[in-house]
């Protein structure tokens, strides 16, 4: 049987991660639901947006809408300020992944961490009031990742944070590398791994830039004192600091999925998965892979079109074969394209054997309805005739052309090829 797991907000960064790490888990069946709109409705085929924002007296009432309507098995958060919020709605009516309500009012509340585990030594020293010397480190007390976080280099600065009407941790300047510790705990709360990583490059709060850490024993034995703690389920995380001794210190702990986990997943451990079955109680072990690997994170394009066809007409030279090899884009196409029942319609001037170029790249020929080889000057158009349903892919500007003018269809080169690409789930 499958599981139905929602995930909120699933436009985030973290919701994306979960997306990527889940939608090829053959018993996991994604749901997803924003509050406004994102990138989600991109990335997960069943999607919802719900008019109720986090926090909002309505939101548990929509959820259940949705728990309602799906048969939701559990709800998984997908942003630090949903966490508390789920952790206290027992009204909410499936489980959700998430700490009992008081650890993840510690979780959340910099402040309330410090307090929790500074008996562990783990926590940098506090300073009360205008310093005695600077620099000194502020972060707000309510936050995720470096968002907010600053040196600071002076009493003048420093009394402005204190009169800005937020509420800051102010600690000791902590000059060293910074690293995010990913960590996996059973249903019990016990800790499974913890795989340290850099935090290379980062941009707006996140990691963008990230490989393992390759001085690590410090920082696992951090994670082995905050597990003992506070006994947080499945997936969870924490970052630290370097101090100028090159002594690890902390700064949040968060119990929840990281966006850059995608690092750890490459290695061999699928946290979102194993959060789920964590938080169901189901057993489970961990098999870390230790090859070397980075994690560099940028802007990717989806594209949701209107278009409607029902009919697939492909080049073969210079298109699906590109550079003497198979176009993978294309290949991924074909499979799709397949699975929905598209007839694709090889249309060729190759000027061989387009049977045998096929199978030289290892390509299938009853991937297609029919080959229509072109031996004469014929135009494509003539082969495509009055199929007004239909699109065209072909890297050649003059035979788009001809075929745009004479049928009236949709042509695409290879660039745009990629809008035809449907990677939800």
């Amino acid at each position: 049987m499958r599981l139905n797991v929602l995930v909120f907000p699933c436009g985030s960064e973290i919701g994306l991660e979960i997306h990527a790490a889940l939608r090829h888990a053959k018993d996991i069946r994604l749901h997803g639901a924003s509050s406004v709109s994102d990138h989600g409705e991109f990335a997960y085929a069943r999607y919802r947006r719900i008019d109720a924002q986090a926090g909002s007296p309505g939101l548990v009432e929509a959820l259940n809408a949705l728990v309602d309507e799906w048969g939701i098995d559990l709800v998984l958060p997908a942003h630090d300020s949903v966490i508390p919020l789920l952790a206290e709605a027992t009204a909410l009516r499936a489980p959700a992944a998430v700490p009992d309500a008081g650890t993840a009012a510690v979780c959340r509340d910099k402040r309330l961490t410090y307090d929790r585990l500074r008996h562990l030594g783990i926590v940098p020293a506090d300073v009360e009031g205008l310093a005695r010397e600077y620099p000194i480190f502020a972060k707000p007390a309510i936050g995720q990742g470096s968002q907010g976080a600053e040196r600071v280099d002076g009493p003048e600065r420093h009394r402005q944070l204190l009169d800005s009407g937020i509420a800051y941790v102010f600690s000791e300047y902590l000059p060293g590398a910074e690293y995010t510790v990913d960590c996996i705990s059973d249903a019990e709360g016990r800790l499974l791994h913890a795989a340290p990583r850099s935090r290379a490059r980062v941009k707006s709060g996140i990691s963008v830039r990230s490989a393992p850490a390759s001085d690590a024993g410090a920082m696992v034995a951090m994670a082995g004192t905050i597990a003992a703690e506070l006994r947080l389920r499945g997936a969870w995380f924490f970052q630290v600091r370097e101090d100028r001794e090159g002594v690890p210190k902390l700064l949040e702990v968060a119990p929840r999925i990281a966006g850059s986990m995608a690092l750890s997943r490459m290695r061999g451990i699928n946290y979102p998965l194993l959060h789920v079955y964590a938080h169901l109680g189901r057993p489970f072990t961990v098999l870390p892979q230790e090859h070397e690997v980075v994690l560099d994170r940028a802007l990717a394009n989806r594209y949701r079109t209107g278009l409607r066809y029902s009919r697939v007409y492909l080049d073969l030279d210079d298109t699906l074969v590109l550079r003497g090899a198979a176009n993978p884009l294309l290949v991924a196409l074909l499979y799709q394209w397949q699975a929905r029942g598209t007839p694709v319609v090889l249309l060729t001037r190759h000027a061989g054997d387009p049977l045998e170029c096929l199978r030289r790249h290892r390509i299938c020929p009853e991937l297609f309805e029919r080959i229509e080889h072109l031996r004469d000057r014929t135009p494509k158009s003539a082969a495509i005739g009055d199929d007004s349903e239909a699109i065209f892919i072909d890297d050649s500007f003059a035979e788009r052309l001809d075929v745009h003018r004479n049928c009236g269809i949709p042509v695409f080169d290879l660039d745009a090829a990629e809008q035809l690409l449907d990677l939800r789930a």
